[in-house]
């Protein structure tokens, strides 16, 4: 999973806002390009929704496809949260999160990584 180092906030997954009258799935093309630079080349695949999140918002989650080669580790500075560098690098749905992640995505990734195995099984 694309992931990255917040300046302020701990490690994190990229999300977002859903702007209004969005679809979910652009917000989340246009969320990957604002934090990361990376354009998604076709229409997300939606993965699921939850909306038990502790943060009391419902969360959506996409699978983006980029043409581009994307390196292991690279720094991105964002378009939006003020122009925050982000340090981007890989997670692998196989190694759990540790302390220096932001506490709010161990949520995320508990509820996500069974759906990731899932599709990964499914290709």
């Amino acid at each position: 999973m694309l992931a990255f180092r917040h300046p302020l906030a701990k490690l994190q997954f990229v999300k977002g806002t859903i702007d209004q009258g969005e679809h979910p799935g652009d917000a989340a093309r246009r969320e990957l390009y604002e934090e990361s630079g990376l354009i998604a080349t076709k229409d997300p695949v939606f993965i699921d929704k939850n909306d038990h999140m502790p943060d009391g918002h419902t969360w959506y989650f996409y699978l983006c496809a980029v043409e581009e080669p994307i390196p292991d580790e690279w720094n991105f500075e964002t378009l939006d949260d003020g122009g925050h560098i982000f340090s981007f690098f890989w997670h692998s749905i196989d190694h759990d999160l540790d302390s220096s992640w932001h506490p709010l995505f161990h949520d995320v990734f508990g509820f996500l990584r069974p759906r990731l195995y899932e599709l990964v099984r499914s290709n």
